[in-house]
């Protein structure tokens, strides 16, 4: 009967170390989603600076202009498809730098500062604007090929795929 009750013992406070090292474990990734969080804070901090502006006014970097040309080229050929998205954070992460989790959170912001004013002259000549005053001439170029690496994404671009193209070099100075 001893012998049964010491197994009990031992099952038990076996039980309890697996019940604490979960306990562990679980505190150990609020920890890290709480650090994630205050990483993340002067960024938020600064959209919160800017809730004054409104739609493409939000936008002050030159990356999330380039997105938003992006993302003016895919909605030029209606509503912005899969692929198109999927290839928009490809060049986020490949030619800005950011991880794909970061490259989708500026994909979604771009996309929703500028849905007021989606599909208008007026977002496009802004974001070309901001762009040529903020980087060089050979970066104003690597975004023409971006632009036409998400014009060609379902196939040939559509006419008004190639008139947002024809915009952004006539008024960036780009020549193919």
């Amino acid at each position: 009967m001893h012998i049964l009750m010491m197994i009990i013992g031992v099952l038990s406070t076996i039980g309890v170390i697996i019940w604490r090292i979960q306990m562990a474990t679980h505190a150990a990734k609020e920890i890290g989603d709480f650090a994630k969080g205050a990483a993340n804070l002067p960024r938020k901090l600064a959209f919160r600076r800017k809730t004054g502006k409104a739609g493409s006014d939000l936008v002050t970097d030159p990356r999330e202009a380039a997105v938003v040309l992006m993302l003016e080229m895919a909605r030029a050929n209606g509503e912005v498809t899969a692929d198109q998205k999927a290839a928009i954070q490809d060049i986020i992460c490949d030619q800005f730098g950011f991880s794909s989790d970061e490259a989708e959170e500026v994909l979604v912001q771009a996309s929703w500062v500028s849905a007021p004013e989606a599909g208008t002259d007026k977002l496009v000549r802004r974001m070309i604007k901001l762009i040529c005053a903020n980087v060089t001439h050979e970066e104003v170029v690597e975004l023409d090929g971006m632009l036409e690496r998400i014009s060609e994404v379902d196939g040939l671009p559509s006419s008004a795929q190639l008139d947002v193209l024809q915009a952004f070099r006539r008024q960036t100075g780009v020549m193919t």
